[in-house]
């Protein structure tokens, strides 16, 4: 019988080796809105995302609702109001979700699903305001600061997880005991190969466009780099912003009854139930399946006979694409 190799630790949302020193204590999962347009770029915390789910809101314009977990970077943002599929996004990592604020109903929402939800004011000490940007564009939060104030295991200094001056916080947010986030996707491990690097056809472009947002992603020879607009796009630290996974979504919207601050209404990201999707990974790409029972059940892939995707591991973006036009050469 050939000897088993032991696989390491890894971190659930990367398939990334979880280093030694990281702690085997559960550690909480933190999904921020973050702004999409030009005048919120470059953002600050994208970088650090294990997965970035990229969604339509009014206008025809995007914006991320990005999931930390390996990472807990000091700056994230601009960070931006909470959509109606947003709890169906953050319920499956058992996330925080953090928002500058939204339509009531939205909020209430968050809280209907069990989330601990954070606007503005309630993650005050946590979120904060830069001078270097104008309103609305200059909210921003730091993860370690939210987790040393409210609780969540990975923080750090006074009030950290387990200071029991939290409770009060905690009971006050609808806070529950941290847990770590269950894997979502399926990584390979050492000496296995993604599935569309095995079975997909070459791929150096991924286009994607939504209404009145347009980007793609390019194949570098080693991971595929984020461009919007035309720009190759960068985090504020001037890291490149480059994917090792990019999934792309087929699904639809419904209406609310919600006008944003402009007017426009409100579209809701059809999160439940299944249909078509693409996964890239290495210059490479393949058709397949997405499914997800219910707003707490995870996104899952296969391939078109059902078979489970394996990712590469590490940082992987996610394309709801409810309207627009996905293509690939």
């Amino acid at each position: 019988m050939p000897t088993q190799v032991p696989q390491p630790a890894t971190w659930p949302l990367t398939g990334l080796e979880r280093p030694a020193n990281a702690g085997a204590r559960a550690r909480q999962a933190v999904a921020v809105k973050i702004e999409n347009t030009s005048a919120a770029r470059p953002q600050s915390g994208l970088e650090a995302a294990d997965i970035v789910f990229e969604e339509l809101v009014e206008g025809g314009v995007t914006r991320y609702n990005a999931i930390f977990h390996s990472q807990q970077p000091e700056e994230i943002g601009p960070v931006r109001s909470v959509r109606p599929m947003d709890p169906a996004i953050a319920a499956p990592f058992r996330a925080w979700l953090v928002y500058s604020g939204g339509v009531p109903q939205f909020e209430q929402r968050v809280r209907d699903e069990g989330l601990r939800g954070f606007n503005e004011d309630q993650a005050m000490g946590a979120s904060y305001r830069v001078q270097w940007r104008w309103m609305p564009h200059n909210l921003y939060l730091s993860i370690p600061a939210l987790l040393g104030k409210f609780g969540g295991a990975g923080a750090t200094g006074a009030g950290g997880a387990d200071s029991a001056s939290n409770t009060a916080g905690d009971a006050a947010n609808g806070a529950t005991d941290t847990t770590e986030p269950e894997k979502i996707f399926e990584f390979a491990k050492s000496g296995e190969t993604p599935s569309a690097v095995s079975t997909g056809v070459e791929a150096k472009q991924l286009v994607v466009n939504f209404p009145a947002a347009h980007a793609r992603f390019d194949w570098n020879g080693s991971k595929w780099q984020r461009v919007d607009e035309g720009v190759a796009s960068m985090a504020r630290s001037r890291v490149p912003l480059q994917a090792d996974n990019v999934v792309v979504v087929r699904t639809t919207t419904v209406a609310t009854n919600a006008l944003d601050s402009a007017g426009f209404p409100v579209p809701e990201t059809v999160m439940e139930g299944g249909g078509q999707a693409y996964v890239a990974t290495g210059g490479k790409i393949m058709d397949a399946k997405w499914s997800k029972d219910s707003v707490g059940s995870p996104l899952v892939l296969t391939d078109v006979s059902g078979a489970p995707i394996v990712l590469a591991p590490g940082q992987t973006w996610v394309e709801l694409l409810a309207a627009g036009t996905f293509s690939y050469s």
